[in-house]
């Protein structure tokens, strides 16, 4: 379950939420509600909280600037965590952490909806960092280096494949374009810090890991494609 805190100007307003919450939600429970900023942020400090909903009379400005005395060690943790509920959603300011800005007078439902919106992303970018820590797992038994922007990208591109098994036909076309644009590199910067992280690995990794792990007869540099397969042969059969 992740946690909710809200911090609401109005007692009754989250009351309300917190009984529509948890009649229906399988994923977001309130933990905390606060009825003003400074109690919200030490809450927030804690790093406890998830998802955070903020209704309160302070101008949206004021409430953004506040946020940022939130501890650095939890910038990461809260970007676009917020929704903030305000009655002068024209005037928006934007920042890292607020997910939407909202009518304070939306309905609980669609506030709601919001709230579970975010709550999905939040388990997604989850599941795909444990993702990412199997598959760094599987490249360094190997020997890759996993400070190399190489190998970055190689198990980007295997997380990838995995999610979205309709990507897998065509590297070129449809794997690298995408870290391409992520990362702000020409498709070729990718392909070329993959085969050099690749290069590196082959003369760090033990000749008989590397034939056991490649099934090869004698050592040889494996190319980029056969190690992205390999690991995810052995992803779908752990699973």
């Amino acid at each position: 379950m992740l946690n909710l805190l809200i911090i609401d100007k109005d007692i009754n307003h989250s009351r309300i939420l917190l009984n529509y919450i948890s009649e229906n939600s399988n994923q977001v429970r309130v933990h905390s509600i606060a009825n003003n900023l400074l109690e919200g942020i030490k809450i927030l400090n804690t790093g406890f909280i998830d998802i955070i909903l903020i209704n309160l009379d302070d101008t949206i400005e004021s409430i953004v600037i506040n946020l940022h005395m939130i501890s650095n060690s939890y910038f990461e943790k809260y970007r676009k965590s917020f929704l903030l509920l305000s009655d002068n959603i024209n005037c928006v300011r934007s920042d890292s952490f607020i997910y939407e800005y909202m009518s304070s007078s939306e309905d609980i439902s669609i506030i709601f909806l919001k709230i579970n919106e975010i709550a999905n992303n939040k388990i997604m970018q989850l599941n795909n960092s444990i993702l990412l820590s199997k598959i760094n797992r599987e490249l360094e038994y190997i020997g890759y280096n996993l400070s190399y922007n190489g190998t970055k990208y190689l198990s980007e591109c295997i997380a990838l494949i995995y999610s979205n098994s309709d990507c897998s036909e065509n590297l070129n076309k449809n794997i690298y374009p995408i870290l391409a644009k992520k990362y702000h590199k020409s498709i070729n910067t990718i392909k070329c810090n993959i085969t050099t992280a690749t290069n590196c690995m082959f003369y760090e990794c033990d000749e008989n890991r590397l034939k056991n792990y490649f099934n090869f007869y004698t050592p040889c540099r494996p190319k980029p494609k056969l190690v992205i397969y390999t690991v995810l042969n052995k992803l779908y059969t752990s699973t």
